[in-house]
C-alpha cells in the first residue's frame, strides 16, 4: 500500500518507520542533532511550498510533510483498508 505525502510525493507504507509532529520534533536539541546526522546518510525531501507539518522518517530518506500526522495517519489506513 502507499501513502501520499503532497505534492504528489507517494511512499509505500511499509517503509515508513517514524511521523513527527515537526513543531514538537523541531525544538528538541536531540531530534535536531537526530537529522543532522541522518541527513548524511539519507536522502531529504520537503514536500511541496507549504508550511511543513509532519517529519516523516523511512529507511532511506527524510519527508517534510505540508499533511499533519493525524491526516498522514488516516491516509496510511485507508490505503491498507482498501480493497
Amino acid at each position: 500500500m502507499f501513502i501520499n505525502l503532497g505534492e504528489d510525493t507517494i511512499i509505500r507504507t511499509d517503509e515508513v518507520i517514524a511521523i513527527f509532529d515537526y513543531d514538537l520534533f523541531r525544538n528538541d536539541a536531540n531530534n535536531q542533532q537526530f537529522i543532522k546526522t541522518s541527513l548524511e546518510n539519507k536522502e531529504f525531501t520537503e514536500v511541496g511550498q507549504q508550511l511543513t507539518k509532519a517529519v516523516v522518517l523511512t529507511n532511506d530518506s527524510i519527508y517534510y510533510s505540508p499533511f499533519s500526522p493525524a491526516t498522514l495517519k488516516k491516509r496510511s489506513q485507508n490505503s491498507i483498508n482498501s480493497p
